[in-house]
């Protein structure tokens, strides 16, 4: 049920539209694919790359910092599945073997310090490895970072400023083997609207921007590939005040949008939103 409701999210939203560059740049290789997330991408010569990431999370213990400065570690395991597809237009086209172009597996823990009641720190790591359907190419993946999140409180609005810096790469079986690097900076808000009690509901909204130091070119082969340097992120969202949304036996921090772009519009993307940056 949750794959298929990922899947009609996911079809029902647009493509998204790149400027197609320099045909000699290198295309950043499908073991990418879990760290740029979720995605729909389409060239301007209609060719189009799905990636559809189902990123488990156990939640083991939320961190926490008391009056006498006692602080407790949080810790959530993730197990991120992410698949490239060829196409990706119904619920058929996922669950069609043929359709699966490369697969692959990357678990990994984050860990968030609380310095102070404003100031929270999360340093994660993932380890994983994913293969290529229609040929014999593997490769381990890792991608490792830390978020800073330090939060301010006006009257109803909340909000705060996020900063991380990311390392992701890969070792490929066939002496194949690169790194991405980069870091992002950027603004959380969340504002409550309607009425108050169990039914009370409350808007997220935040605007990143990410640079990255290896100008990738994203998700397409090399005789196509979109390259940037640096992206503008805008998400939207609605969350419940007294906890996260429920969906089955989902848990969501919140619903909603992102969308993406880079600084000279050669780049856009739109992207369900399910966490804030600090958690995503």
């Amino acid at each position: 049920f949750c794959i298929a409701a990922l899947l009609f999210i996911l079809v029902m939203l647009p493509p998204v539209t790149a400027r197609a560059q320099d045909s000699e740049t290198e295309a950043v290789h499908w073991a990418y694919a879990s760290f740029l997330g979720t995605g729909w991408y389409k060239l301007d010569n209609s060719q189009q790359v799905y990636v559809l990431r189902i990123p488990p999370r156990w939640n083991y213990r939320e961190s926490s910092i008391d009056d006498t400065g006692a602080r407790q570690l949080g810790i959530e395991f993730h197990f991120p599945l992410t698949f490239g597809l060829h196409k990706l237009e119904d619920v058929g086209d996922f669950v069609d073997f043929d359709n699966i172009g490369t697969v692959s597996f990357d678990p990994g823990v984050e860990i968030e310090y609380p310095v102070s009641g404003r100031w929270h720190l999360r340093a994660y790591g993932h380890l994983g490895w994913g293969k290529a359907h229609d040929s014999d190419e593997s490769a381990w993946i890792y991608d490792a970072g830390l978020k800073s999140r330090y939060g301010f409180k006006q009257g109803n609005l909340d909000w705060a400023i996020v900063n991380e810096v990311f390392l992701a790469g890969y070792d490929g079986n066939k002496n194949a083997s690169d790194k991405l690097t980069g870091m992002l900076a950027g603004l959380d808000f969340s504002y409550p609207i309607g009425s108050r009690g169990s039914n009370a509901f409350k808007l997220n909204w935040d605007i990143a921007y990410r640079w990255y130091e290896n100008d990738p070119s994203f998700l397409h082969r090399a005789s196509a590939p979109v390259s940037i340097e640096d992206e503008w992120e805008i998400g939207l969202a609605i969350a419940r005040q007294d906890g996260p949304i429920k969906i089955w036996f989902l848990n969501f921090e919140h619903l909603g949008l992102i969308y993406r772009f880079n600084s000279d519009g050669s780049f856009r993307a739109v992207n369900v939103n399910f966490r804030s940056p600090f958690t995503r």
